[in-house]
């Protein structure tokens, strides 16, 4: 029997074997996520549209930035304001020239003594972070702590597609909301709520400073320097900012997420916005890319059979950044207009990254959620759902002059808005996308 064993494995080409172990391990990567799951009637019945909205001026004012500028500004001002505690989530964070410029308030913040926790997606964590000097040397400090969301595991492959989308600050307050006092059901707490539920997981794990080399200790000298150079290239950091003025009234701030957990999810946030659409006068949302299921695209179809208008506001795909995003519309865009929404395809300066929904002309909800399969049902989300009509207004005005650099189809023929100037995709590109739209079909849920 043994050397009949030996002859039998001995008759087995190596390379069947491997591919054998191949397929396995990709079965394993992708089929815990391949049945989408179902929102569970427990948080059907903890959800109400209503409880989003006030009819009274609530303690919590918003800005809305959309400067990158601006938004650096922002980040360093609340970081040199901050006294006790910082909280950053992060879905993607590079030792790059605006991830050092973060790095260095991050550490002069926690020399003054504040209290720094950083989480960041585990992808990001293997790439980005792994052995990286600049974050060792952040993590080296005894005010920082880090820990990575889901860090890759080779041998674990069913866990790899979970991602931390979240991309959040909290700096004794959070990032874009002012609270004009302390109220315990504001959008501060329940973001706080969820970063430890983040946190604490077991699938969160400590990144630490494993050798404080000579290379950590130029990287945590250099970072220094690099706060200095800041102050001088952004003064108005150190300047007291007047919060009130710069952020307008809101009836009411509300979180909305996804499940936490690192594992194949219920579609928390998209049924939270598809009930909040039904109540809509009319909805616009924005988005970088379109990839939807076909759940997905009858909810879309049950807004419109409503009644509801819905416009879409995504990337043409000659301008697109997501390679993924663009070739997925190239083939599925009939079965996108089939719903009966109006797409309007933005051709401006840059690729846009807005995620938001505008609901009538009070909802504003904004934050990390694309319109896609993987934001629905792989990656944890926070939006950030705003009653305020002068947010609302706000966001739309931007959404009606970014339709005029767009063109949109309407009764089998595209209409071209006055500010829309085409751009011709390269032969190289065509190719490219000419390819990848074979290759994405079995595989496009986990784009």
């Amino acid at each position: 029997m043994k050397e009949k064993s030996v002859l039998f494995w001995k008759k087995i080409p190596l390379k069947r074997i491997l591919l054998f172990l191949f397929l396995l391990y990709l079965a394993a990567l992708i089929v815990p996520y391949i049945p989408h799951k179902k929102v569970s009637d427990s948080f059907r019945k903890s959800f109400s549209e209503n409880t989003f909205y006030s009819n009274s001026t609530g303690t919590e004012r918003a800005a809305y930035i959309d400067d990158n500028e601006e938004a650096l500004a922002y980040r360093l001002r609340m970081i040199e304001e901050a006294q006790e505690e910082i909280i950053l989530s992060t879905f993607d964070f590079n030792a790059d020239h605006g991830g050092k410029d973060i790095l260095a308030a991050l550490q002069n913040a926690a020399d003054r003594g504040v209290s720094v926790r950083v989480i960041v997606d585990g992808i990001s964590g293997f790439l980005d972070l792994r052995g990286n000097p600049w974050f060792q040397a952040a993590a080296s400090h005894e005010n920082i702590e880090i820990r990575i969301y889901n860090p890759v595991n080779l041998l674990m492959p069913w866990n790899i597609q979970a991602r931390l989308h979240d991309k959040y600050l909290i700096i004794d307050r959070e990032l874009f909301i002012y609270e004009t006092q302390d109220d315990p059901d504001s959008s501060l707490y329940q973001l706080l709520d969820y970063f430890e539920q983040v946190w604490q997981l077991e699938e969160s794990k400590d990144y630490i400073c494993s050798n404080l080399t000579d290379k950590v200790n130029d990287c945590i000298l250099e970072l220094e320097k690099q706060y200095d150079k800041l102050t001088e290239q952004y003064p108005e950091m150190l300047e007291e900012w007047d919060w009130e003025s710069l952020t307008m009234e809101t009836n009411k701030v509300s979180l909305l997420s996804n499940p936490v957990q690192a594992e194949n999810k219920e579609p928390w946030m998209w049924y939270s916005l598809h009930q909040m659409m039904q109540e809509g006068s009319e909805v616009t949302i924005y988005t970088p890319y379109i990839i939807c299921g076909p759940e997905m695209y009858d909810d879309l179809s049950s807004l419109t059979q409503k009644g509801i208008p819905v416009e879409i506001i995504t990337n043409d795909v000659a301008s697109g950044a997501n390679p993924w995003g663009c070739t997925d519309y190239l083939n599925q865009k009939e079965n996108v207009w089939e719903t009966g929404v109006k797409v309007y395809e933005f051709m401006g300066a840059h690729s846009c990254h807005t995620k938001a929904v505008l609901i009538g002309d009070r909802m504003s909800i904004i934050g990390s959620y694309n319109l896609d399969m993987r934001s629905t049902y792989q990656d944890t989300e926070l939006m950030l759902a705003v009653d305020s009509p002068e947010l609302n207004a706000l966001v739309r005005e931007e959404a009606e002059r970014d339709k005029t650099y767009s063109k949109v189809m309407e009764n089998g023929s595209y209409f071209y808005g006055e500010n829309y100037e085409p751009k011709e995709i390269s032969w190289p590109k065509k190719i490219f996308y000419a390819v990848l739209r074979v290759v994405i079909v079995p595989f496009r849920r986990f784009l």
